[in-house]
């Protein structure tokens, strides 16, 4: 039998041979790390007119100036040849009189008071430089002053410059060091917590009436140049995942550990952005980005913060959807509590508390505020879970029962629950509203759900950042011809998304997802290239990071352009939303705006991505508590879905033998990769206990003499089949980067080999 199994193994290499597309050469270059602060050339929301914001999400403040406004008639040129620029900020000063001065304003945020600002952290950066114009037409004096979260004089740095008068631009520029050369400080100012900026004119030698012009400020990052260009992906995408987790982690509340909805308002924290960063804090202390002792202590706001609000809900089955930032209170109104977001954090609390660093005492806290979860309340007769709970009217009647991962992340979160346990197989397939369907290639069919409202790519994204299910194959849901496995059928996905945009002369261009979309209507819709609610020049530049992890064909090209375009690449990460035309040389109307669960699932992609097999969805996966309830839905090789892998799963795998594309597991294809071969009779092998080739001497229960001669007999009545078949080419997975798995024997996943080369 083991010889055999050899020849098996060895017949499986040949079919294993890997199909790889290259990229085209990008054509957009830079150094990454040089962003823009404002310009004057982003809105704060797609289709809006309104273009006085900062890429913080902050405003500006007309202080004690006249006005301040966007100036198209005067705009800096030249800054740097990704940016020619199209308009100016103006400060109309009024007359400052002799020995007097005027000031204007941006901030990191909304206004707000203390308790609640969101801050933005300055020392991520070594400089800063700015250009200036003075139309006052005498000589001026600028000082450039900064204050963090007090926003108090009595602690702040500011540098002065002088500016002379005339059409020319005055290049500012500083160090934002530790040293900080060259300021004056006054008392103590945390940068990492920067508030507000000021720029104070005065004139240099009496009276001053007229504007000023300030454009192209600019911020340079730690790190050293990267050039978008040429820059190893892997260093692009690190580069990224730092700045936007960065840019999460410093806006949290310091009291309570929350983390703000978006980056332009302070009132409202919400559970999604908050589980997105405690789930990758693992990630960011093994990275240096932040310390042990600061990741401990912020799990333990947030717990403390969770176990505040549940408390003053008297129906508080999960903590609210929003959150005040602050106190952690309810945020009024229905009070939501949403199945969806409670379960994130669920995740990440379980997570966190089976991290080896920490300490039995914390881990006992994230348990205790984990089983206060009451998922199970929301499982509604005969359907998945409900969509949520509302104060005055009670569960929704809505439940998440299409295919949109949705449903399987909170299924998954209730089977980690000790307390409001509900097993995995339990609801894991109410979501029956499903079609298998494709956008160019019949062989690349994937599931999706049933309507064309839910289709965006994160969708599809959503289960396999919590957990890795790439080696378990296809599920158990009973329709065998919609069963998949999930991080299989996201691959797919995200290369006929590739292939229609190519189709649609929009290669590269990565991709329209769930966001907000033009003011008013259609507005916040699932955008995807199944419908694009009219907006097919939308695209949401956060989102390459979910074809980047898939390996769709492009995505690394696609992501040297968007951080190489200086409109889509900003100090908290990329754009959140952008119109580009089919045919355009960039792109036209970036909002400032970016809503802060976009910039957790695109980080905790490139994390993934960067991290591969020692990621965290695979760590998560490896829990014997997760692994033993995805043992109940993903059975090995039992491709007819009775439960049991046996002799009639390996006859329906026979007769599909050679199937290169667009099988499903009612063909055969037990891998849940739209093939079926040697690896699928390999996961049939491991699911029934014949011992694996590449582990032949390990000690496995022998099957039954029969079922072992039925199968040498059946696969060497296929292989005959096969070799009459070699011609035909076998496409592997396009989210692998070396050529070869090492041989089936393994059952090597792809996302194993994705950063191999």
């Amino acid at each position: 039998m083991t010889s055999v199994l050899n020849r098996i193994a060895q017949v499986s290499a040949v079919v294993a041979t890997l199909w790889l597309v290259a990229p085209p050469a990008s054509c957009f270059g830079g150094d990454v790390g040089v962003v823009s602060l404002f310009n004057g050339e982003r809105t704060n929301i797609v289709g809006s007119t309104n273009y006085l914001n900062n890429n913080w999400g902050g405003g500006f403040g007309v202080g004690s100036v006249a006005a301040v406004a966007r100036d198209t008639s005067v705009a800096h040129q030249g800054n740097s040849v990704a940016h020619q620029g199209n308009a100016s900020i103006r400060a109309d000063l009024g007359t400052i009189p002799a020995g007097g001065l005027k000031f204007f304003q941006t901030f990191s945020s909304e206004l707000a008071n203390q308790s609640l600002r969101q801050t933005r952290d300055l020392t991520r950066f070594d400089s800063f430089e700015a250009y200036v114009r003075n139309g006052t037409g005498v000589p001026l004096t600028l000082k450039f002053e900064l204050k963090d979260y007090r926003d108090d004089v009595n602690n702040q740095v500011n540098r002065s410059y002088s500016i002379p008068a005339g059409s020319g631009w005055t290049k500012i520029s500083a160090p934002l060091d530790a040293t900080l050369s060259g300021w004056t400080k006054i008392g103590n100012p945390d940068l990492s917590r920067t508030y507000a900026a000021s720029f104070i004119v005065a004139g240099a030698a009496g009276p001053a009436t007229g504007s000023i012009y300030v454009d192209d400020f600019s911020l340079t990052e730690r790190g050293g140049p990267l050039d978008a260009a040429t820059a190893p992906i892997a260093s692009l995408a690190e580069r990224l995942a730092e700045r936007q987790f960065s840019g999460l982690w410093t806006a949290r509340n310091r009291a309570t550990g929350l983390v703000y909805n978006t980056t332009d308002d302070a009132n409202a924290a919400a559970m999604n952005t908050t589980a997105g960063v405690l789930w990758m804090l693992p990630a960011a202390v093994q990275r240096g980005w932040v310390s042990q002792a600061d990741a401990d202590q912020a799990a333990g706001q947030i717990a403390a913060s969770l176990n505040t609000n549940l408390n003053l809900n008297s129906n508080g089955y999960l903590p609210t959807r929003f959150i005040n930032p602050a106190t952690a209170g309810l945020p009024g109104g229905d009070n939501e509590q949403s199945s969806i977001d409670a379960s994130f954090i669920a995740l990440a609390l379980h997570r966190y508390k089976s991290q080896p660093t920490t300490s039995p005492a914390l881990a006992t806290t994230l348990d205790a505020v984990e089983n206060r979860f009451q998922l199970d309340a929301f499982r509604l007769p005969g359907k998945g879970f409900a969509l949520a709970y509302k104060d005055g009217t009670g569960f929704t009647t809505g439940a998440y029962d299409g295919y949109t991962n949705e449903g399987k992340v909170i299924s998954l979160a209730a089977a980690a629950s000790t307390d409001h346990n509900v097993p995995l197989a339990e609801r894991w397939n109410t979501d029956v509203n499903r079609a298998r369907t494709f956008l160019v290639n019949p062989s690349d069919a994937h599931l999706v759900h049933s309507s064309t409202l839910f289709r965006a790519p994160f969708e599809q994204a959503l289960l396999n950042l919590f957990v890795d299910t790439s080696d378990r194959g296809v599920d158990n849901f009973p329709t065998r011809s919609l069963a998949t496995n999930p991080w299989e059928n996201y691959v797919r996905y995200e290369r006929e998304t590739a292939a229609r945009l190519d189709q649609l002369g929009r290669d590269g261009l990565f991709q329209s997802d769930a966001g907000q979309g033009t003011t008013g209507s259609p507005g916040y819709q699932q955008y995807s290239l199944y419908n694009d609610f009219g907006q097919g020049d939308l695209i949401m530049p956060w989102s390459v990071a979910l074809a980047l992890l898939a390996g769709a064909p492009g995505a690394d090209d696609a992501l040297r352009t968007f951080m190489g375009t200086d409109l889509l690449n900003g100090p908290l990460g990329l754009a959140d939303t952008a119109r580009w035309a089919t045919g355009a040389s960039g792109p036209t109307n970036v909002p400032s705006y970016q809503d802060n669960w976009n910039m957790v699932l695109s980080t905790m992609a490139l994390l993934e991505y960067l991290d591969g097999p020692s990621g965290a969805s695979r760590s998560f996966a490896e829990l014997p508590e997760i692994a033993a309830e995805l043992d109940t839905v993903f059975k090995q090789g039992d491709v007819n879905g009775d439960g049991v892998t046996n002799s009639a799963d390996l006859s329906i795998w026979a007769a599909g033998f050679g199937i290169v594309a667009g099988a499903t597991p009612a063909q055969g294809d037990v891998s849940g990769d739209a093939r079926v071969d040697g690896g699928d009779f390999l996961r049939w092998q491991r699911g029934y206990g014949i011992p694996q080739t590449s582990a032949a001497q390990a000690t496995v229960a022998e099957p039954s003499a029969g079922i072992e001669a039925a199968a040498l007999i059946l696969f060497a009545a296929v292989v005959c089949r096969w070799r009459r078949s070699l011609r035909e080419p076998v496409r592997r997975a396009a989210s692998c980067s070396r050529a070869d798995f090492q041989g089936l024997g393994s059952l090597v996943s792809p996302r194993d080999c994705r950063n191999a080369a």
